[in-house]
C-alpha cells in the first residue's frame, strides 16, 4: 500500500519530533502493510515553510536511518501546501514540490473555507500546469453540503481528491465517517493517506481501513486507491 500524505520527517512541522519517533512511525507503517510513504511536511505559516533542499536533506537522513534499522520502506518527496496567494509564487519561481515526481500538488484549506474560494484555488493551480490534490476533503464542511456536488464539480474541473484513512474508520466522528464513505461509494476519492503526525494517537495506520475497503467497494477501485494509481497517471515530464 502507498501512504500519500504523512508528516513523518522529523522536526519540520507539527508531525514527528525526532528521528526516533520517525523510525517508530516507519515500523508501524511497515507492520500495517504500507511499503511506500510520501513525506508531506506542511508549508503553512506557523507550521513550517521549508526549502526543497532542507526537506530533501531530512528525507535522505530518514532513508539512511531506516536502512540501518532494516526497515524496507520506500520514501518519496512531497509537501502539503496550505493554500494562499504565496503558493502561486512557488509555482512561478519553480520552487513547488509535487508528490513523488508527479505533476500532482497536495493542497489544504481552512476547514471553514468557502466552496468558491476552493474553486478559484483549483483554477489557479491548474493554470500552472499542475494537478491539485485536495487534502482530506472530508474536513471542509461546505464541500460536503448538497450531496457533495462541489466535490463532483472540482473533480470535473481536474482536481484529485484525497481522504484520510482515519476518517473512513470514524476517528473524526460519525458525520465525517458518513461523508467520507459516501464519497467512496460514489468513487469520488482518488487517493488515500494516513495524515500521520506521530507514533501514538495519529500513527500511520491503514490495515483496518484497507480491510474495510476490500470488503465493501469495487475491487478494481480499491486497488486503484491503495496503490495510488492517480499519481502514476500524471508523472513529471
Amino acid at each position: 500500500m502507498i501512504d500519500t500524505h504523512c508528516h513523518i520527517l522529523p522536526g519540520l512541522d507539527d508531525g514527528s519530533k525526532s528521528m526516533e519517533e520517525s523510525l517508530e512511525m516507519l515500523q508501524i507503517a511497515y507492520d500495517e502493510g504500507i511499503r511506500t510513504m510520501i513525506a508531506t511536511p506542511h508549508n503553512m505559516p506557523g507550521k513550517g515553510r521549508h526549502s526543497r533542499e532542507r526537506i530533501e536533506k531530512r528525507l535522505e537522513e530518514l532513508k539512511t536511518a531506516a536502512k540501518e534499522k532494516g526497515i524496507q520502506m520506500k520514501l518519496l518527496l512531497g509537501t502539503e501546501y496550505f493554500y494562499r496567494e504565496e503558493v502561486i509564487e512557488y509555482f512561478e519561481d519553480e520552487k513547488i514540490i509535487p508528490l513523488a515526481d508527479s505533476r500532482c500538488v497536495l493542497v489544504e484549506f481552512d476547514p471553514t473555507v468557502d466552496r468558491k474560494y476552493v474553486k478559484n484555488a483549483i483554477r489557479e493551480v491548474l493554470a500552472q500546469d499542475y494537478i491539485p490534490i485536495i487534502a482530506h476533503v472530508e474536513r471542509y464542511m461546505q464541500l460536503m453540503e448538497k450531496k457533495q456536488e462541489a466535490v463532483e464539480e472540482l473533480r470535473t474541473m481536474g482536481a484529485l481528491i484525497q481522504v484520510n484513512c482515519g476518517s473512513i474508520m470514524g476517528s473524526l466522528g460519525f458525520w465525517t465517517k458518513l461523508h467520507t464513505r459516501s464519497l467512496l461509494k460514489r468513487q469520488l476519492v482518488d487517493l488515500l493517506g494516513t495524515d500521520a503526525h506521530s507514533s501514538k494517537r495519529r500513527a500511520p495506520r491503514m490495515a483496518e481501513c484497507a480491510k474495510y475497503l476490500k470488503k465493501t467497494y469495487d475491487q478494481a477501485y480499491v486497488v486503484r486507491l491503495l496503490t495510488a494509481e492517480a499519481l502514476n497517471e500524471n508523472p513529471m515530464e
